[in-house]
This record gives structure tokens, sequence and C-alpha cells, in this order.
């Protein structure tokens, strides 16, 4: 078997792969919205985090009601930098009203960036590997 070959099948599968976790992380999202409840929170500070290649990002700790009346506090996964939002900012939060910690930020990039970053990642990862298998298979017919 051809390098040209194992490398196409390769990329066509992580592709394959990828696209998979995002329209599962895509269809969990989903879900998600569909029972959430929506409060209004607050950004109660930002937490700077270092990665590992020397940069790093800010991080919103917030803080808001449940329906019930208790408080909760919830750091997000999501850092920037410069950071999106500012201590004492107010913010529109949706959590899961049976896991109250289980709470986002409703805005585009903390719903769905990491479902469309990794459908997108995928659809070119699988994108290259079927033209490499194309081509391969082209090349192998003549």
């Amino acid at each position: 078997m051809s390098s040209e070959l194992i490398i196409g099948i390769v990329f066509g599968l992580v592709g394959l792969l990828l696209v998979a976790i995002g329209g599962f992380l895509l269809i969990r999202t989903r879900v998600f919205i569909s029972k959430a409840q929506e409060v209004k929170g607050t950004v109660i500070r930002m937490v700077y985090s270092h990665s590992s290649e020397g940069g790093g990002g800010y991080s919103p700790v917030y803080q808001f009601r449940t329906l019930t009346g208790q408080t909760i506090e919830v750091a997000d996964n999501l850092s920037s930098n410069p950071p999106m939002f500012r201590e004492g900012q107010i913010v529109d939060v949706l959590y899961d009203p049976e896991n109250p910690n289980n709470a986002r930020i409703k805005k585009w990039m903390n719903l769905y960036f990491v479902p469309l970053l990794l459908g997108g990642l995928g659809a070119v990862f699988g994108g290259i590997g079927v033209i490499m298998l194309v081509f391969k298979l082209i090349d192998m017919l003549q």
C-alpha cells in the first residue's frame, strides 16, 4: 500500500471522527439549550490562566441565582485574550434546572465555538483525505 493511500485514509478517518465529535457536541448543546432556564448573572472576577505554549487567557467567573433562589458560582471553560467580559458585567446565563452547576453564558462563542471548530477541522481533514484518495484512485486506474 502506498504512502499516499495510507495518508488519504488516515486524513479521511480523522476528519470523520472530528466531524462526528463536533456533531455530537452540537446536539448536546442544542439539548442543553432546550431544557435550560435563562437568568441574569454577574461576572464577579476574571481568572488568568497560562497555557503551555507561553500565552494565556482570561476566563470569567460568574454568579447567578436560580429560579428557586439558590446562588451558584461558575468558572467558564472558555478563555480569551483580551478578555470577552469585565468584572461587574451582567450576562445572560443558561443553566440546567436539575444541575445548576451545569451553566453557560448565553453567547454564541460559549455555546457553539467548540462544536463548529471541531466540525470545521474535520471537514478540512476529511476533504483532504477524500481528495488524496480520489487522485490515488485515478492514478491507479491509468
